[in-house]
C-alpha cells in the first residue's frame, strides 16, 4: 500500500469550512458522542487537503476470543465513511490488533490467526459489496515488528503509562506518519469520564500531551447487547454469551431479536439495543438511500445481505 502523499496547503477559509463540516457532523450523527469528540477536535489538523482516518479494533477480551464481528462494527465503518465523504478525507484504515491478542497466555497464535483472517475476509467482503473503495483493513502484525515501529514505541518512553498504552500511541504515530491520518475514530463506554477503569480517551490524551495537537479524535457510542446486566460493550468484539447480532451472512435477524426480547426480560426495546440498531440503520440510509416502510428486522436483514451476499 502506498504511503500518504502530502497535498497542498489549505487557506484559512478552506480550513474553517472543513472544520465546520466536521463539527456539524459530530453534532448531528446519533452514533457519535458529541461533547467528548468536540473537546478533542482541533482546527490545525485540517491544514492540508485530503488526509485520512483510522480506528483500531481488537480480537479478544482479557478472557475470551471474539466469535466474530458484531453488527455494531458497521457503526464505526459507516461513521468513518460518512466523515470521509462529507469532509473530504482520503482513506479509512481499519487497524486489527492481532499481535496484541497473541499476548494472552490462554490462547494459541493459530487461533488468533484464524480469527484475524476471518475478520479480514469479512471486511473485504463488506468493502466490495458496499463499494468502500477507500477502506483498507490492516493487521498490526504487518508492521509492528519493524525497527521503525519499535523506534516509535521507544519514542514514548517518557510516558509513565503501561507499555500497552505506549504501543497504542505508537500505532497513532505510525498511521499519522505513513498514511497521513488526521483523525482517529474510537469508541467510549459513556460520554462522561469516570475514575473507574479507562477507555480510549486515556491513550488519546496521553498522546496529545506528548505530541501536541497533531491528531484529532472522534468517539462513537459503544456496542449494545440484549443482556440487561451487560448492556454496553465493544462495537467490534462479540463473545459467545452475548445476545447481539453478528455481521454474518447466515444470521437470521428475526430469530436473534426474538431471543433478545427473552434475554432482556420481555423488553421489546431490548434494553436500548433496538434504538442503537435503529441509529445504525439511519446512518446506512444516509449513505445508501432510504428503505421503504418496512420493519426494523427487515431493514437489518437487508443490510446484512447487502454487506455479505
Amino acid at each position: 500500500m502506498k504511503a500518504f502523499k502530502v497535498n497542498f496547503q489549505m487557506n484559512e477559509e478552506e480550513k474553517r469550512l472543513r472544520f465546520e463540516a466536521i463539527s456539524k457532523l459530530v453534532k448531528n450523527e446519533a452514533l457519535i458522542e458529541t461533547e467528548p469528540s468536540l473537546e478533542m477536535l482541533d482546527v490545525n489538523v485540517v491544514d492540508t487537503e485530503g488526509g485520512s482516518l483510522y480506528y483500531g479494533t481488537g480480537l479478544t477480551t482479557p478472557r475470551e476470543i471474539s466469535v466474530g464481528l458484531p453488527f455494531d462494527v458497521l457503526g464505526m465503518i459507516l461513521t468513518a465513511e460518512k466523515l470521509r465523504r462529507a469532509c473530504g478525507f482520503e482513506n479509512i484504515y481499519h487497524h486489527i490488533a492481532d499481535t496484541h491478542a497473541k499476548t494472552n497466555e490462554w490462547i494459541s497464535p493459530e487461533a488468533v490467526d484464524a480469527r484475524a483472517n476471518q475478520v479480514v475476509n469479512t471486511l473485504h467482503k463488506v468493502k466490495e459489496k458496499l463499494k468502500l473503495d477507500n477502506f483498507f483493513p490492516i493487521l498490526s502484525s504487518s508492521f509492528d515488528a519493524t525497527s521503525e515501529y519499535k523506534s516509535m514505541v521507544d519514542s514514548f518512553a517518557s510516558s509513565e503509562e503501561h507499555e500497552y498504552v505506549r504501543r497504542e500511541m505508537a500505532d497513532m504515530e505510525y498511521y499519522r506518519a505513513h498514511f497521513g491520518v488526521k483523525i482517529k475514530l474510537g469508541w467510549i463506554i459513556q460520554a462522561r469520564e469516570t475514575d473507574m477503569g479507562f477507555d480510549e480517551r486515556r491513550f488519546d490524551q496521553e498522546f496529545r500531551k506528548l505530541r501536541g495537537n497533531v491528531l484529532s479524535f472522534i468517539y462513537t457510542k459503544p456496542g449494545r447487547t440484549f443482556n440487561p446486566n451487560r448492556p454496553k460493550v465493544s462495537p467490534y468484539i462479540k463473545i459467545a454469551s452475548e445476545g447481539r447480532l453478528l455481521l454474518d451472512s447466515s444470521e437470521k435477524v428475526s430469530d436473534i431479536l426474538e431471543a433478545g426480547v427473552i434475554m432482556s426480560k420481555g423488553d421489546k426495546h431490548l434494553g436500548g439495543a433496538r434504538k442503537h440498531l435503529e441509529s445504525i440503520v439511519r446512518l446506512y440510509e444516509s449513505l445508501y438511500g432510504k428503505f421503504n416502510k418496512i420493519s426494523l428486522e427487515e431493514k437489518l436483514q437487508i443490510i446484512i445481505n447487502d454487506c455479505l451476499k
